[in-house]
């Protein structure tokens, strides 16, 4: 492993971010598996695709509780942010334009800010939060009650494919969609203020899943990875014209707009993603 977590080193103490903190250790060991490869540049362009909608992802939701909570050095925290995936961008760019763009000088920038980062200005806000006798809870993410009502539900209509990692990713776009659910029973302030962050979440947590599904399709030959694709970029677009006609007030939240995104993620992984679990079984039968 080329970057550690470390408990008593990198954790920040507060659970929701320091799990997304793992998540960005992990890719970037991801970067570095690769880099003895020949020809990494198919993988690099896959791996950066996941960085930087996962980097987004937690972006959004740590930037969301900072304002919330009305952190004092915010704005650069924002800032400090905003340069990272732009960093990220231009190396993704670099990676798709040019052959064999070296890496090394990406993986040690990756460790670098992100250690530096989390140690320095994320510790910063939790302290912050410590001064100030605050516990920070994620304004719409799911309780423990809609969390085992999801569970209930995930059990009832048999979504578990059975796939490391990929459940887990199911699980919270549904926890994602549950909040969505949830902001709709409350004021209209509040939904203005709340859901363009949520539709955030969920267009970046989306990108991020369907990277890391896709990936494992290609490394399991599954035929009909070209039609897992297309519907995946359907799904994006949608979600994308729902946030841009929201924000220009052209459409409300409304139950046909929750139910959709519901549908489509229930109903995808019923059928598409189960077609890929029998591909998987019925390829391990082959080989034993």
């Amino acid at each position: 492993m080329f970057i550690e977590w470390i408990d008593e080193r990198h954790s920040i103490g507060i659970p929701i971010i320091d799990n997304q903190h793992k998540e960005l250790f992990l890719i970037t060991n991801q970067l570095h598996d690769i880099l003895g490869l020949e020809h990494y540049q198919k993988e690099a362009l896959k791996i950066l695709k996941k960085l930087y909608a996962y980097t987004s992802y937690h972006f959004v939701s740590e930037e969301a509780l900072l304002k919330e909570y009305k952190y004092p050095e915010m704005n650069d925290h924002i800032k400090n942010h905003n340069s990272f995936r732009q960093k990220i961008k231009e190396y993704l760019e670099n990676v798709r334009e040019k052959q064999n763009f070296p890496l090394e000088p990406l993986q040690d920038y990756l460790v670098e800010w992100i250690l530096k980062h989390i140690q320095g200005s994320d510790v910063k806000y939790a302290e912050f939060f410590r001064e100030t006798s605050i516990i920070p809870q994620m304004h719409f993410s799911v309780s423990e009650k809609t969390r085992s009502d999801v569970m209930e539900q995930w059990q009832k209509q048999k979504l578990e494919l059975e796939i490391t990692g990929i459940d887990n990713q199911h699980k919270e776009l549904i926890y994602i969609l549950q909040q969505t659910n949830d902001l709709q029973h409350t004021s209209e302030a509040r939904k203005k203020l709340f859901l363009p962050v949520i539709f955030e979440k969920l267009l970046f947590y989306s990108q991020y899943h369907f990277s890391f599904e896709e990936e494992h399709m290609s490394k399991n030959a599954y035929p009909l990875i070209k039609e897992q694709q297309d519907l995946h970029k359907e799904f994006i677009n949608r979600v994308i014209r729902f946030s841009e006609d929201y924000k220009a007030g052209m459409i409300d939240l409304t139950d046909d707009i929750i139910l959709f995104l519901k549908n489509w993620v229930i109903n995808h992984i019923l059928t598409e993603d189960k077609k890929y679990k029998v591909y998987l079984e019925k390829n391990l039968k082959e080989q034993k």
